[in-house]
């Protein structure tokens, strides 16, 4: 999503959450924050048709928002808008994706599950007009598995280190240099 989207999609934003719709200055503050936001637009023949953005601070990484309208649904850009959003969480190192959905959108629930995402908690009366939030998390484990699998290869050479014995390789004693 680019600054010159903004219009379009806070005009899409309006349209399509009537009673929860952000502020188009609200597109602008997020757009303005690129070391911790990433959004982006799907877009079709007719203009714009999707969108989502992410909010990342290790190690929770947050869909701030995700649409698409009603004309283009069940066609996979949802799908694709969040699995965009999954791989960003991962490349900035995020261990978890966290998400609010809507109590009374099985479709948009039935999206995530299908994404491995689970409800972790409910937040009663969220949305303006009353609807309940549903908390939803996706833990990224193989996120978890690279950084412990860097600590692990880290330490193991660490102690490759430690146990070398130069008389049996007739090598010289490890420098600092070689030991870091």
């Amino acid at each position: 999503m680019l600054p010159a989207d903004i219009p379009a999609v806070h005009e899409l934003e309006v349209r399509l959450f009537p009673a929860d719709a952000w502020p188009l200055r609200m597109f602008v503050d997020e757009l303005a924050q690129p070391e911790t936001r990433r959004y982006l637009i799907a877009e079709a023949p007719d203009g714009i048709v999707g969108y989502a953005g992410l909010m990342c601070v290790e190690p929770i990484a947050d869909v701030q928002t995700i649409a698409v309208v009603p004309e283009y649904e069940g066609r996979g850009i949802g799908s694709a808008l969040l699995t965009e959003m999954i791989n960003e969480g991962r490349r900035r190192g995020a261990a978890d994706v966290l998400l609010e959905v809507r109590a009374d959108n099985p479709r948009a629930q039935q999206l995530y599950r299908r994404f491995g995402f689970e409800q972790i908690h409910v937040r009663r009366k969220y949305y303006r007009d009353g609807v309940d939030a549903l908390i939803m998390r996706l833990q990224l484990e193989d996120v978890l598995a690279l950084h412990e699998d860097v600590i692990h290869a880290a330490e193991e050479h660490q102690d490759a280190v430690q146990q070398h014995d130069p008389r049996r390789s007739g090598e010289n004693t490890p420098t600092k240099a070689d030991q870091q």
